[in-house]
């Protein structure tokens, strides 16, 4: 038989336990929270690593001699006065300078960034994580950038080679973090 010692001592060891599995679980719960994340976020950016490929290849073939964008352009040109300067594939700077671009929507939360690529008249390939939004839609209404520079400056767009994953790097919001 347990003495009137061992009691509190008998109970302080149950507490203990019960403290020490509910941690376990909660451990194990957070853990496999974290992994699932992760997955998620893995599958997420392998998705938007898969879509560069063919964006890019092609965005080297779109020029505005090319019939649909040469349409745009030339729509895009005509709407000037109304500060339209976003078309489906094109973006016209006041200057005459262009950007053929692909945008691809990525998650608000941030969990994985929207990629934007695009392929100047200057001839140098930018890239960026801004919101853009579907269509283009959360920069339509603004003024149009004077150009290409001025634009980059604007919609933290990034200069690359046109072909490396450099372009998978976070732009925006601007802070000290990288992918």
């Amino acid at each position: 038989m347990n003495s009137p010692d061992q009691a509190p001592s008998n109970a302080l060891r149950r507490f203990l336990r019960l403290v020490v599995v509910l941690l376990l679980v909660l451990l194990f719960i957070v853990s496999t929270a974290a992994g699932v994340w992760w997955f998620a976020g893995q599958k997420a950016r392998r998705a938007r690593v898969l879509w560069k490929g063919p964006a890019l290849e092609r965005l080297a073939a779109a020029t505005v001699t090319n019939e649909d964008l040469h349409q745009e352009w030339e729509q895009l040109k005509t709407d000037q006065g109304s500060h339209r300067w976003t078309g489906d594939h094109l973006l016209l700077m006041t200057n005459g300078e262009y950007v053929v671009f692909a945008f691809r929507h990525g998650a608000n939360s941030g969990f994985v960034d929207h990629l934007f690529l695009g392929h100047g008249s200057d001839g140098r390939w930018y890239y960026s994580t801004y919101h853009f939004c579907n269509s283009m839609a959360a920069v339509r209404g603004e003024d149009p950038p004077g150009s290409i520079a001025e634009f980059a400056r604007r919609y933290s767009a990034r200069e690359f080679d046109g072909r490396s994953d450099e372009c998978l790097r976070h732009t925006w919001p601007t802070s000290t973090r990288s992918r």
